[in-house]
């Protein structure tokens, strides 16, 4: 395979939005062929999101309203990285934001986001899950938490497109060999 990478140059670069952790910038590059092009690229922290069972093999989810889509969707527990510190990744430990389930959690490898973001996802496991708190939600955040028999969640969730975090889910059953 050749690297292709370095015929690209930036040219300029402006940030025209940046709000909640995140931020658009407006990219000239000049290309391998020497012409000129605008990209819009999304810069975003680093962040991890968790494939959360529980002794009965239940998956844990959040459904709440994303902007975007216009539409309620199925998330896995996340959180992204603290800006404050030095970490680029959530680890393992701290990849809960706010807990309201614990278990053993496990890496199951990292994935990029998209290809016109820097952001890095970094994917867990966790079996065993127990509920230890009530969700406690920002101030943006209407959040129902549920829990779907795996068997479910793989043909109701999954398969249909209604989870933000579908690479997460699939690399994570993966590692856990329940694909």
């Amino acid at each position: 395979m050749t690297d292709t990478s370095a015929s690209w140059r930036e040219i300029e670069r402006t940030t025209v939005f940046s709000k909640f952790g995140r931020s658009v910038d407006r990219v000239d590059f000049e290309l391998p062929d020497g012409r000129k092009e605008e990209f819009f690229l999304k810069r975003e922290r680093p962040a991890g999101a968790v494939l959360a069972l529980t002794a009965d093999q239940h998956v844990i989810l959040a459904r709440q309203y994303r902007p975007a889509p216009t539409a309620c969707c199925t998330n896995s527990p996340a959180a992204s990285s603290n800006p404050a510190s030095r970490r680029r990744r959530p680890s393992p430990g701290n990849c809960w934001r706010r807990p309201v389930y614990q278990g053993e959690v496990h890496a199951a490898g990292p994935y990029w986001h998209d290809a016109y973001s820097n952001a890095q996802r970094f994917a867990f496991f966790a079996t065993n899950c127990t509920k230890v708190a009530e969700p406690t939600p920002e101030c943006t955040e209407f959040i129902d938490v549920v829990t779907l028999p795996l068997s479910e969640f793989r043909t109701t969730v999954l398969r249909r497109g209604e989870m933000t975090d579908t690479a997460a889910a699939y690399l994570a059953l993966d590692c856990l060999r329940l694909l």
